[in-house]
């Protein structure tokens, strides 16, 4: 499976990760413990510029098209976007419009770190990395833990603030507030019905002013991680049947359909048992309980890990507020607690 990450002229992949976590592709740079941003940039080789320039037409052999004049033929309505490599170089990242405003990676992760509170000089950075071509950039910032007590459960929840930009005009910036049970890393949307998770803002002119609303908008205060634990402890009271997961609920992942053919069912048959297998495992039932809260971070972690795509549509999936992930959770979610 591709992990779309960047690499340097010289090979080196534009990645560095806290190595409490190994990533799954085992690649990049593993820093002890948490950074501050300054350092992990520099140990992800994500600290390059991007530059924004005009667009020229070349012909098939590479030369520019030019005017009678002797001036080149510009194309007015576009701009391309070009990483500045460490040796002068430059790689070609995407064309872009003409209100496209760049915003350096260092500025993306800068401005996340305000809106947590955090500042430059703090070791909260938890990943950073850059994928296509390093058209895209990711960081996380690690909030501290959220513990789930009741009934003397005592899950512990690891909080981050997910980051993600494009320098290709599609992907625009992106601050999610995801909570990921430490143990295994399924990220869950428990609370988003009261609270948004996700901040997005366009690269335009106006995207200063808009960031100015992100903290008021992502809720990163004890009113979320109230409301978090309100829901969680609603899911905890609630007991659900040692042998499997409820139809009701699979119905919501894997659904049956009157003209499904032999494989499809095959196939539905496989989601079921691996959902149930992850319900009982020690991570969820066995660890905390036959009750909706297990069954709740099985269906987290089947979504977000065992699907059957590419490791960059999970992670995305994870961080998307409108992907088809997100929905299935918040209708497992509304299913369990009956709302």
């Amino acid at each position: 499976m591709a992990h779309e990450l960047d690499k340097t002229k010289n090979g080196r992949i534009r990645m560095a990760y806290n190595d409490r976590q190994v990533p799954w592709h085992r690649l990049g740079t593993p820093m002890k413990g948490l950074q501050t941003m300054e350092a992990m940039l520099e140990a992800a080789s994500a600290n390059y510029d991007v530059i924004l320039t005009k667009v020229a037409a070349v012909d098939d052999s590479g030369e520019l098209i030019r005017n009678s004049d002797g001036s080149p033929v510009v194309i007015n309505d576009s701009r391309a976007t070009l990483k500045q490599n460490f040796d002068g170089s430059f790689d070609p990242l995407a064309t872009v419009g003409t209100r496209y405003e760049v915003r350096q990676n260092s500025e993306v992760l800068e401005r996340a770190l305000a809106v947590v509170g955090a500042s430059k000089g703090d070791a909260v950075i938890d990943t950073c990395g850059c994928l296509k071509g390093g058209s895209r950039f990711f960081a996380t910032i690690d909030l501290g833990p959220l513990v789930i007590d009741a009934l003397g459960v005592n899950d512990k929840l690891a909080r981050y603030l997910v980051i993600s930009a494009g320098h290709d005009g599609v992907w625009p910036i992106r601050y999610s507030n995801t909570e990921i049970r430490a143990v295994c890393n399924n990220t869950v949307v428990l609370g988003e019905k009261t609270a948004r998770r996700v901040f997005t803002a366009r690269h335009t002119r106006n995207m200063d002013s808009i960031i100015d609303d992100a903290q008021e908008v992502l809720e990163i205060s004890t009113k979320w991680g109230d409301e978090f634990t309100r829901s969680a402890e609603q899911l905890l009271s609630i007991k659900t049947p040692v042998s499997s997961i409820s139809d009701a609920v699979l119905k919501i992942i894997a659904p049956r359909t009157k003209s499904e053919t032999k494989r499809q069912r095959e196939h539905r048959n496989s989601i079921e048992d691996a959902i149930n297998s992850i319900y009982k495992n020690e991570r969820n039932a066995a660890g905390y309980g036959y009750n909706a809260w297990s069954v709740y971070n099985a269906i987290c972690e089947y979504l977000d890990h065992y699907r059957f795509t590419s490791p960059e549509e999970l992670a995305i999936a994870s961080m998307d507020e409108n992907s088809s992930a997100t929905k299935k959770k918040l209708a497992v979610q509304r299913a369990l607690l009956g709302t």
